[in-house]
């Protein structure tokens, strides 16, 4: 089973780690820089004043040491310099004692005002930056090295580096804790809709509270949907079994009497007659309803073609038109057993009192599914429609025609906060059902 918490965790994990080693690089990087360009800009300074203590006349060169920082006279301390003459002679600092200091060839120096900066080993395994330029004096080229011993500044920046990578673990794991933190408090919204699960599984609730975070609302909402189609099928399947225990009553009570009697046979037989008539009924209903999962959405290009043969088997009406119309907008829409109902009730009275012709067509209307069922029967009266058009009004089941299928359609439609209307249609002059349902 998996695990949204830990899926989350490590994945907050991954990112947490990518961004650690990011600022590292970052950081590694930056200090890196400052204290080149901070160690540089003083050894530039160091090689303008040594400049400046460089005395040069016939043939003789030297540095006057006092005008210079006296770092360079002590030896090891760091701190040294090369001047290197026109000639070829060097001119080194006494801190170096007995070393040299690398310095640039000519093709590094390409003018007067070039510098370059590398990095060299020096006395007693120092880490040296050589910081090195060429200059005019007196008519004469000569180079200035300057370096700086950088170990202590680069111990200092490493004991940085673990100072900001200990500081990054510590929040990184900072981090994942308050992360389980808010998950687990998050979560306990889910624990509250599984106990309110409970209560409706014990008859306490009919539905779950919609008080829940944004996330989780959508879930809660179409749970309550299907909640709530549960509940009106199942209204739908007890009245639809009460109607079917009355109407069955009276003609059994009947038949068993006449039975007893041994009198009036044919009355007997009408009266099994309706019973058979009944049952055939409701073995039609079901199988309108077909195979599948009640879950599923209605596709009315797959299903309707399939309820119009069912139908015209039903009736023996093979020869009867049926023109079936959808636009190419509308998609999967409705509960599938649902739909089948709704629409099997109304096509069956279609079927049940068409002469020759059926109109259907289904459209997409501002967000509203629109179904136009229309048959060139006998129709029915205005004061007929008007109470067709009544809500709650439930007709015999034992009456031909427009009955209690019309009755379980307007429910079904009221379950979908939808608009049902009769009419008479213009069209073919018979009867026509107008269904509008919201998307859902």
């Amino acid at each position: 089973m998996k695990s949204l918490e830990r899926q989350l965790q490590t994945s907050l994990a991954i990112v947490l780690v990518l961004i650690l080693l990011g600022l590292v690089l970052v950081a590694n990087f930056s200090t890196r820089s400052l204290l080149e360009e901070f160690v540089t800009s003083r050894l530039n300074d160091d090689a303008t004043r040594l400049f400046d203590a460089l005395e040069l006349s016939q043939g003789t060169a030297k540095v006057r040491w006092r005008r210079i920082n006296p770092t360079y006279n002590t030896p090891n301390s760091g701190h040294y310099y090369a001047v290197k003459l026109a000639d070829g002679r060097i001119l080194y600092s006494p801190s170096l004692g007995e070393t040299t200091l690398p310095m640039p060839t000519d093709s590094q120096l390409l003018h007067n005002t070039a510098t370059t900066v590398h990095d060299a080993a020096g006395p007693e395994g120092q880490h040296l930056i050589i910081w090195s330029k060429a200059y005019n004096k007196n008519g004469q080229g000569v180079v200035i090295s300057i370096s700086e011993d950088m170990s202590l500044l680069m111990k200092n920046r490493q004991h940085f580096s673990l100072l900001f990578i200990s500081i990054g673990l510590v929040g990184f794991f900072l981090m994942l804790a308050l992360q389980r933190f808010v998950i687990r408090r998050l979560f306990k919204h889910l624990d509250h809709s599984r106990q309110e699960i409970k209560q409706i599984e014990s008859g306490q609730r009919q539905q779950l509270s919609e008080n829940v975070p944004t996330e989780i609302y959508p879930l809660v909402k179409e749970f309550n949907h299907s909640l709530s189609l549960m509940q009106q099928r199942m209204e739908r399947s007890r009245n639809s079994l009460g109607n079917l225990a009355h109407a069955l009553k009276t003609p059994l009570s009947l038949l068993m009497q006449q039975l007893d009697s041994g009198e009036d046979l044919p009355q007997a037989k009408r009266q099994a007659e309706r019973i058979r008539q009944l049952t055939e009924r409701e073995l039609k209903r079901a199988r309108l309803a077909g195979l599948g999962n009640t879950t599923q959405r209605f596709d009315p290009r797959e299903e309707l073609p399939i309820l119009i043969s069912v139908l015209k088997q039903a009736y023996n009406k093979n020869d009867l038109k049926t023109e079936l119309v959808i636009e190419s907008s509308v998609k999967l829409f409705g509960d599938r057993e649902d739909m089948l109902e709704l629409l099997g009730n109304l096509m069956d009275n279609a079927f049940k009192w068409a002469e020759s012709q059926i109109h259907c067509s289904v459209s997409l209307n501002d967000k509203n599914i629109s179904i136009i069922l229309e048959d060139d029967g006998a129709g029915k009266q205005p004061q007929e429609l008007e109470q067709l058009a009544q809500r709650g009004v439930r007709l015999d089941e034992s009456v031909e025609g427009h009955g209690l299928g019309l009755a379980i359609c307007k429910d079904i439609v009221k379950l979908y906060a939808g608009e049902i209307h009769f009419n008479r249609s213009e069209k073919l002059g018979g009867f026509q059902v107008e269904v509008s349902l919201p998307l859902i």
